[in-house]
């Protein structure tokens, strides 16, 4: 015998109703958070960030990008004006009509653009950056300048590249600085003989030339400082 399917809906009581969908009688959400802590749930953590702390990070980030800048300046590897070859006592290697035999510094334009050096700076006393400060002129691109080391006569006073002092033959301390007070450049310059100059060699190291060269590249022939 067949069964009949019924189309009618079962009629449940409220009661049953509410028994049936009670956790109670389930015992499905016992563990359910509240309405009000699952939207707290839902926000997730708070990302802001302490005043302090962030200052912190602000001036840590400066500080950074401040220390970059100088590395990226003291690299010798090229690409920026360092000192290239010191002569500290002059007899022969440079003549000069009207300033006769100053001690000179060459300084060589390693980047890809010309630089008007106005301000930029030479000492051998790190406590003064700028005892000689370079006029308005401009080294193109793989330039030289000579800068004399001179002064007292009226020739050496009037010259805009004489510094107005001398070098120590027995060594010291030049540096170079730019316009903004970054070190460009140090040279610890030794004892050196007449007419022998402290040049850099190609690799950036710095060694002896027996015959130095003045406003051009330097030599091949340089004996190296650790020999």
């Amino acid at each position: 015998m067949k069964r009949k399917h019924s189309n009618e809906t079962p009629s449940v009581s409220a009661e049953e109703m509410e028994n049936l969908l009670s956790p109670e009688e389930t015992g499905a959400d016992a563990g359910a958070p509240a309405l009000e802590e699952f939207k707290s749930r839902r926000k997730g953590p708070d990302l802001r960030l302490p005043l302090g702390l962030l200052l912190t990070l602000l001036i840590m980030g400066g500080l950074g990008y401040f220390l970059w800048q100088y590395m990226q300046v003291e690299s010798h590897g090229g690409g920026t004006l360092i000192v290239n070859e010191i002569c500290s006592a002059n007899h022969e290697s440079l003549l000069s009509e009207t300033l006769g035999t100053p001690d000179w510094v060459e300084l060589y334009n390693g980047t890809q653009k010309a630089l008007n050096l106005k301000g930029y700076g030479l000492t051998d006393n790190p406590k003064q950056s700028y005892k000689f400060v370079l006029p308005d002129v401009v080294v193109e691109p793989g330039g030289y300048l000579l800068v004399y080391f001179v002064g007292g006569s009226e020739e050496a006073d009037s010259d805009p590249l004489c510094t107005g002092f001398g070098l120590s033959r027995y060594g010291e301390e030049l540096l170079l600085v730019d316009a903004n007070y970054n070190l460009l450049d140090s040279v610890e310059v030794p004892a050196l003989e007449p007419d022998v100059s402290y040049a850099r060699m190609a690799d950036g190291s710095w060694g002896y030339a027996v015959v130095p060269t003045p406003g051009e590249a330097n030599g091949e022939d340089i004996i190296p400082a650790w020999q």
